[in-house]
């Protein structure tokens, strides 16, 4: 067991007992790599307490079937969500499905304002309206006409201004895959005044930020999917973890009616990743010579191409695949409290089809869950639920 330093100087295990010290530095990260500890650990924390697995998704209600819904956004008494670069509007009660606009590039994340209105950010930089007759647009850049290009998370606050979380410097939304197996946290925090004013930083080098939320002091919670963890930021720019080392790669954050929180999780974490994302070397080789789809990474759909990796383990017994079988896709939603502490969670496993859960909204007691990797939408009743 490692000791633990207390303020005198002596180690925990007694009195006078030499204190454990850990190596710093380059040696320390050598030495790290050497014994596989540290941030060259390959080990996953395993799902289980609040996120103990289960087949909530797979048992939920089917709403509709469209592609690659994302962004599921309450507005009054309606959903808003995309399907590539088309925004609609959704009737829970009647089914009802009504286009509210395309733009010119797929919507990578919407935000409802408090005019009833709404508005979505484009891959490469666009924002416009929804809702609104005429449609306005406005370029989303900084100061210096740094165009913002990786807009994942959208948050409008009541007085008027437009929080904005970029994924990467370097990369579009789709190329979430790269930034990953790149290993640079170049993602940021923007804030606007209105949202067709200028956008000034609010915190950098984010790994791969995918969710916004105000925290009940005031301050910011990021989810950083690369991360694999939850961050506040105060008004000074100051930062800690709320909820760290989560066995998947968290999403949006999304409002609870009992003042509590829904956190998606996209993907699993799997050991065959964590290594290879710590051999550089094979990571460069792979994304040169492989297609996108067959890299070893984290998917939103899996078990559809016989050279997809990963399908060594998930050997069918009596024509079924086993719901434990190693998965680069899942299906996961875990509810917060207002600490952003895991309480529950809904599962939809190696077995299942409601993988890639990007975005999630309550409204009037059921939770609407978007299935990318499933290309559905789906309902829990919350109220039966707790």
């Amino acid at each position: 067991m490692r000791r633990t330093a207390t303020p005198s100087g002596t180690a925990a295990g007694g009195e006078g007992a030499p204190v454990s010290t850990l190596p710093h530095g380059r040696f320390g990260a050598l030495l790290d790599r050497l014994l596989g500890r540290g941030s060259h650990a390959v080990t996953v924390p395993p799902m289980d307490g609040p996120l103990r697995p289960n087949s909530l998704l797979d048992q939920a209600a089917g709403l509709l079937r469209i592609a690659s819904p994302d962004n599921l956004t309450p507005s009054r008494d309606q959903l808003l969500f995309s399907s590539g670069p088309e925004v609609h509007a959704l009737d829970p009660a009647t089914g009802a499905l009504r286009l509210m606009g395309r733009m010119d590039g797929d919507v990578c994340a919407i935000t409802a304002l408090a005019d009833g209105g709404a508005l979505a950010a484009i891959s490469g930089g666009g924002l416009r309206t929804v809702g609104q007759a005429p449609m306005a647009a406005s370029l989303l850049a900084d100061a210096e006409r740094r165009v913002i290009r990786c807009p994942t998370a959208l948050l409008a606050a009541p007085d008027g201004r437009l929080l904005v979380a970029e994924g990467s410097r370097d990369r579009l939304p789709p190329q979430w895959r790269a930034d990953l197996l790149h290993g640079k946290a170049t993602g940021a925090l923007w804030m606007l005044d209105r949202w067709d004013a200028p956008a000034r930083p609010v915190a950098s080098g984010l790994a791969w930020p995918n969710g916004i939320a105000w925290h009940r002091d005031g301050s910011i919670v990021v989810s950083e999917a690369w991360a694999h963890r939850l961050v506040r930021i105060d008004g000074q720019g100051r930062r800690s973890v709320l909820l760290g080392d989560l066995p998947g790669y968290p999403s949006r954050i999304a409002p609870a009616a009992d003042g509590g929180w829904w956190l998606c999780l996209f993907a699993p974490r799997s050991q065959l990743v964590e290594f290879v994302l710590r051999e550089r070397e094979y990571r460069e080789q792979m994304m040169v010579q492989i297609p996108e789809r067959y890299w070893v990474a984290p998917a939103l759909a899996s078990g559809q191409d016989f050279r997809e990796p990963m399908q060594g383990g998930g050997i069918k017994s009596m024509g079924r695949l086993k719901p434990w079988a190693p998965t680069r896709s899942y299906g996961l939603v875990c509810k917060l409290d207002a600490d952003f502490q895991p309480q529950w969670s809904a599962h939809s496993r190696a077995d299942g089809r409601r993988h890639g859960v990007t975005s999630v909204a309550e409204l009037g007691g059921r939770l609407y869950v978007g299935c990318q990797g499933g290309d559905e939408v789906v309902s829990l009743d919350v109220q039966a639920r707790e």
